[in-house]
């Protein structure tokens, strides 16, 4: 009885619920023009098949065990539905996602635009850092002599570039740190960093005539605009914060994630996305100096008064034929530049510095391509690749090995093997997840399988999907003939010549060597013990969360206390 007291004890120790490590994540979703709450969205967390619908506030909440996540939303808005993704969702949470729609139904409908709307071209509250050429060796060496027409990164250094996420992304005013502090750090590929720019800055142009043109024409910009600032804040001009900040304690950075510097966020629209993969890894670069990069800058409109290039003083003719529109409003009738346009009389802001966004959009709709459109307000610059390594188009391949298809969260096999067809290997985590950052195109389709003590091991055909993050959860079902494998048996001790007739009496006449208590050196309750340590590892395997994420099917905590107690004759807490 004992023992099996003890056992129940451990179990009910080792193995706490799934809620227990269950944290919350949660955000917001709005229209990025009004700020106008969104409700009666579908949320979903990729992998997990685990829903919710936002509220009157555009508000929804999940809680889910500590991992990264990757949610999907489908928000349907005046009869079209938008689809988008919020990525690098964390538990626990640094900061509240935001996502936003982009439209113009609710400006076009009265709503007054919101202060700084997210997704549509602005120029408010960017910080005029002094500009001037950088050579790209000082990324990654010490000498001239390093940089080549197309510059090879090595593998172990690829273009990796820090965001500061201030706690209010939509800029503004809240450019200090005194106002609207870094509040997470995150880090990533300049490619990774150009899918996040995209939507905040102009995703109000996702369903206009020639966006797909100026999302490239805007890749390529974002990236060549973010790579001058991992080289002016490089070794020795660091953007110190003084302290260390999460998601990876962090104390440094390089670039901001408003318009202090350029809008990014978690979110992923299709048609940005896939323009970036689609011109990835290209910068622009002083013309006939391959090696020589400049702040390529960028605003919202000229009202089709000329725009000024880099490297020359007179400006570049930007009345474009046709005038594209959000709605009801034709961006590139009207100003919005970084300064006064010598052009135009009385006081203005008709001068943009670089690409005019309203103008491409509008050239774009009368059937310019992204080159044109980089040619037209940048002459003084030429493309080149900024490649790494064996940068073969790749994708990430993540996903959960779990037990009910019905609570992936609640039955996530932590700790399961997961092999893919073309070599690589992962242990899923505490949340049942694995990932892959890096599986090649070229694969076309690769054979998943995942594996766990106490379960039937699984397979899954994944055709590969480029630009998007390829989800393969997989499920094991228990094998019930599985047992943990036996302690050996003890080698038995040599006997002690002195003994070899039988127990040595001890001063008083008793046994030496016998335990009546059962807890001896080796009688028969220390094998009982053995015995009951093997089954409990058989209960545990057996709960299908590998690792104890969960408590013992059929075996709740309230259940295994009263059990507990009368096991120790204890009867409504009082022993007769």
């Amino acid at each position: 009885m004992r023992q099996i007291l003890v056992a129940l004890i451990a179990l009910f120790v080792l193995l706490p619920t799934s809620q227990a490590f269950a944290d919350e994540l949660s955000g917001r979703l709005a229209d990025g023009w009004t700020d106008t709450p969104i409700e009666g969205a579908t949320v979903e967390v990729l992998g997990l098949n685990v829903r919710v619908t936002t509220d009157s506030e555009g508000r929804w909440e999940f809680d889910l065990p500590e991992g990264e996540y990757e949610l999907s939303i489908e928000a349907p808005v005046f009869g079209e539905v938008h689809e988008s993704r919020l990525v690098h969702q964390r538990v626990p949470q640094v900061r509240p996602a935001r996502a936003y729609v982009y439209t113009s139904d609710f400006y076009d409908r009265g709503v007054p635009a919101a202060s700084y709307p997210v997704g549509l071209p602005s120029t408010s509250g960017r910080i005029d850092d002094p500009a001037g050429p950088l050579e790209l060796w000082r990324l990654w060496g010490s000498a001239p002599e390093l940089a080549s027409a197309l510059y090879e990164i090595p593998a172990s250094q690829p273009p990796i570039i820090r965001v500061g996420r201030r706690a209010d992304h939509t800029g503004g005013d809240g450019c200090t740190d005194s106002s609207n502090p870094i509040v997470a750090i995150d880090e990533m590929t300049l490619d990774e960093y150009v899918k996040g720019v995209l939507p905040p800055e102009i995703g109000v142009f996702r369903s206009l005539a020639g966006a797909s043109e100026v999302y490239k024409a805007f890749a390529i910009a974002a990236r060549s605009y973010g790579l001058y600032f991992v080289l002016r804040y490089g070794p020795g001009n660091r953007r110190e914060l003084g302290r260390s900040v999460p998601p990876h304690n962090y104390s440094w950075f390089h670039i901001d994630d408003t318009a202090c510097n350029q809008r990014y966020d978690d979110q992923r629209l299709t048609i940005t996305t896939d323009a970036a993969e689609a011109v990835s890894e290209l910068i622009m670069v002083k013309r006939g100096s391959p090696t020589t990069l400049d702040k390529y800058e960028y605003a919202a409109s000229c009202g089709k008064h000329g725009t000024r290039p880099m490297y020359q003083s007179a400006l570049v003719d930007d009345n474009a034929p046709t005038s594209a529109c959000a709605g009801s409003w034709c961006g590139h009738n009207s100003c919005a530049a970084h300064e006064d346009n010598p052009n135009v009389a009385g006081s203005d802001r008709c001068l943009v510095r670089g690409i005019c966004q309203w103008g491409a959009i509008s050239w774009a709709a009368s059937g310019k391509t992204y080159t044109w459109m980089l040619d037209h307000y940048q002459p003084n610059t030429e493309l080149r690749t900024l490649a790494s390594a064996g940068s073969d188009p790749a994708v990430r391949l993540t996903g959960y090995v779990y037990e009910d298809p019905e609570d992936k969260v609640g039955s996530a096999i932590a700790g399961a093997t997961v092999r893919l067809s073309d070599g690589q290997q992962d242990t899923a985590g505490s949340n049942g997840a694995y990932n892959f950052d890096r599986v090649l195109l070229s694969e076309g389709e690769v054979t998943i399988e995942a594996s766990a003590p106490g379960y039937h091991s699984a397979t899954l055909e994944k055709t590969l999907e480029a630009g998007v993050t390829n989800w393969g959860s997989i499920r094991l079902e228990v094998d019930p003939t599985w047992a943990p494998e036996p302690n050996p048996e003890p080698e038995p001790e040599p006997e002690d010549p002195v003994d070899a007739g039988g127990d040595a009496p001890d001063v008083d006449g008793a046994d030496v060597g016998v335990d009546d208590s059962g807890f001896g050196d080796g009688g028969t309750s220390g094998d009982s013990w053995a015995g009951g340590e093997s089954q409990m590892s058989v209960l545990s395997a057996s709960s299908g969360v590998g690792g104890g994420c969960q408590a013992a099917p059929g075996l709740p905590a309230p259940l295994l206390l009263t059990l507990m107690l009368f096991l120790l004759g204890v009867p409504g807490g009082r022993r007769r």
